[in-house]
């Protein structure tokens, strides 16, 4: 009777640590799915493919008015800035849809990216896409090095290891070095830090129309976009753009 006894203790033993596991399990489940949900939800508001019409833009909302902005030159073109790191994942997955936006810029605006320096990676990696863009040879890198990063997982602990980098795409290991050292490219980081700094530039990707607007990215990336056409229309003296 002791031995049935002992043996009737080991099985619901047994079988109380196999509902723990089974319990643990599920609720790794749940918490799996929960965050899969957040995500999709989450990129989808991002990425979402929906537009927003100029009529519904309003400020406060959709964009805000810097302070003290600059007077935009009569006859000078628009110029819409995406303040960025090759080191921002978000920046990576925003870019295809830069691409796609600005094949369609209107006449007497123009596209330009910033780098921010919110780290000392940051500013390394944005002290080379300046020194990329001196040489010409922003083109043949630009998306090499997002993938690199983001989708193969390279890390650039140093100014020698992007030279390897691009060793051949468009440049030279020495002229790449050369121009990221050089004075004309380290002042470009500095006049970038002080921009972003004065338009209020918190988090990237960001975008900013004229440096007078900066633009609400929460609003989702591709409504963004439509913010910047309206901006750009409205600083163009037409407010409602077709």
């Amino acid at each position: 009777m002791a031995k049935q006894g002992s043996r009737g203790k080991s099985r619901r033993r047994k079988q109380s640590a196999q509902e723990q596991r089974i319990s643990l399990l599920r609720r790794g489940i749940a918490t799996g799915i929960g965050f899969v949900v957040v995500g999709l939800v989450i990129g989808g508001l991002l990425y979402s493919t929906g537009s927003v019409d100029s009529d519904e833009i309003v400020e406060g909302e959709h964009y805000e008015v810097v302070a003290d902005a600059p007077r935009r030159r009569p006859g000078a073109p628009v110029t819409v800035t995406e303040f960025f790191s090759y080191g921002c994942v978000h920046c990576r997955n925003f870019d295809p849809l830069i691409e796609d936006w600005r094949k369609n810029l209107s006449d007497g605006a123009t596209f330009e990216r910033a780098p921010v320096a919110f780290s000392p990676e940051w500013a390394m990696l944005g002290q080379a896409y300046l020194a990329l863009k001196q040489t010409g040879a922003l083109a043949q890198n630009h998306e090499r090095l997002f993938r690199a990063i983001h989708d193969n997982g390279r890390q650039f602990l140093g100014p020698g290891q992007i030279a390897d980098f691009v060793d051949g795409h468009g440049i030279s290991r020495e002229a790449f070095l050369e121009a990221y050292s050089s004075t004309e490219v380290r002042r470009a980081l500095a006049r970038n830090e002080a921009r972003q700094n004065r338009l209020g530039i918190s988090s990237v990707p960001s975008l900013a129309v004229a440096d007078k607007y900066r633009i609400n990215m929460d609003v989702g990336r591709r409504q963004a976009l439509d913010v910047a056409d309206h901006l750009v229309a409205l600083e163009q003296g037409n407010p409602k753009p077709d």
